[in-house]
């Protein structure tokens, strides 16, 4: 009998040797069978034959294999999928974190299939990062090149409006493609009222601009006040087209149109000192030489002229410059209406006319120039039968007072009175002529 503590080799020929009794050859053959299939299993038990790969894992340490059971590709970092952020971070019993990136890795370390990153995605293969990295395109124009095709419309738009026949509705349709270009443009949205203010549509005008006005940017920009002006002043309310015209000068002293426009209240508000300064300034500083604007300088000085005492020297000198700041601008053009007017009130108004003693003269040579202001375009008939009515009433007067004149003088009776023709080439001054 084989113990247990029998060598398997003895047993195993112990087996062969004591198995001598006469069977069948197959039983013997299953038997030997049976041995060899229990000799293996005994190795097996004993941990013999070759080292085979383990099936467990190690216990964990904390740097694993990103592929690894315990890469949840978690992207709140979390070591597993328990963990939701209880008390020091472990709530659901495991190591307490490292500040680690999921399977042990540099917290730093993109996450696998990120753009950089050498570890494949879910999937898909890993990316190169020295590869070209993608780069969505960028439609929006460059801030200068913007800035410059605004401009470009905005200009248009200011020649269009600026032509003897003002075409609002390619000014209206650059300044949109301006706001198109850049949709934050101030000066492309006063553009937008000014057109429609050049359309009569001051409503529309006026509802742009206070929208416009919502935003700090408008609330410094002088054409935004400027348009607010225009159209204050064709809507009736000259005080506030005043102070928007005002501001738009503070805003920019170069700003040449608000600055006409302010000098034309400053005349219609007597404020000639005021006006005359404005004035002098656009045509010396700017070089406005047009006949709006040297009219308006004429007649700055003429109003300023009657600030000072009849024939003093301030005063003489303020209706020489108006004088020659009306024909000046009757040089540049020989059809402005308002020129010969303000030349006949010059000659009216000033009496004694510097340099031209004669009353009769004076008078007549008014009535010539509101006789032309009558064959002018656009001329005011209301305006220049007032005048007539006017400098005919003086002429009358000054005849009369010139035949009184000549009858306390010792001129004898017989001698004719000269014609008033004469007086008009330039009589001889004659005492008591007022």
């Amino acid at each position: 009998m084989i113990s247990a503590r029998t060598p398997i080799a003895a047993w195993a020929a112990a087996s062969a040797t004591s198995d001598r009794r006469p069977g069948p050859r197959v039983a013997i053959s299953m038997t030997r069978l049976g041995a060899m299939a229990l000799l293996f299993a005994a190795v097996a038990a004993c941990g013999g034959g070759d080292k085979k790969e383990k099936t467990t894992p190690d216990k964990v340490t904390g740097t694993t294999d990103p592929q690894s059971m315990n890469d949840f590709g978690d992207p709140s970092n979390r070591a597993n999928p328990a963990d939701n952020g209880g008390p020091n971070g472990n709530p659901a019993g495991g190591a307490q974190s490292t500040g680690r990136a999921p399977g042990g890795g540099d917290p730093n370390e993109l996450p696998p299939g990120a753009p950089g990153s050498s570890a494949p995605g879910p999937g898909g293969p890993a990316i190169d990062p020295s590869g070209p990295v993608v780069t969505m395109p960028s439609y929006d124009p460059e801030p200068a090149l913007a800035k410059a095709q605004v401009d470009q419309h905005l200009q248009v738009a200011r020649t269009a409006l600026g032509s003897p026949t003002p075409d609002a509705d390619a000014a209206l349709r650059e300044a949109r493609l301006a706001l198109q270009i850049d949709a934050a443009s101030v000066d492309a949205a006063a553009m937008v009222a000014f057109a429609y203010y050049h359309k009569k549509l001051y409503d529309t005008a006026e509802l742009v601009l206070d929208d416009l006005f919502k935003r700090a940017p408008a609330k410094q920009n002088a054409n935004v006040y400027y348009v607010y002006g225009l159209v204050y002043d064709h809507t009736n309310r000259p005080e506030q087209a005043v102070l928007s015209f005002k501001k738009a000068v503070e805003l920019d002293p170069n700003h040449a149109s608000a600055l006409i426009n302010l000098g034309v209240h400053q005349l219609a508000n007597t404020q000639y000192a005021e006006a005359l300064a404005t004035f002098e300034r656009l045509v010396h500083q700017f070089g406005r030489n047009d006949a709006i604007t040297l009219t308006s300088l004429g007649s700055s000085y003429r109003g300023h002229a009657a600030d000072f005492p009849a024939g003093s020297p301030d005063r003489d000198d303020n209706v020489r410059r108006a004088e020659a700041a009306y024909k000046h601008a009757l040089q540049g053009n020989t059809s402005y209406g308002p020129a010969y007017y303000n030349l006949g009130l010059l000659y009216l108004d000033n009496d004694p006319f510097p340099g031209l003693s004669d009353t009769l003269l004076r008078l007549n040579t008014a009535k010539s120039y509101f006789d032309q202001y009558k064959n002018m375009q656009g001329v005011d008939m209301k305006l220049y039968d007032d005048r007539m009515k006017d400098v005919t009433k003086a002429i009358k007067r000054a005849e009369k007072q010139l035949k009184k004149s000549k009858g306390s003088s010792a001129t004898p009776a017989s001698a004719p009175e000269s014609p008033a023709p004469k007086a008009k080439a330039g009589g001889k001054k004659r005492r008591g002529t007022p």
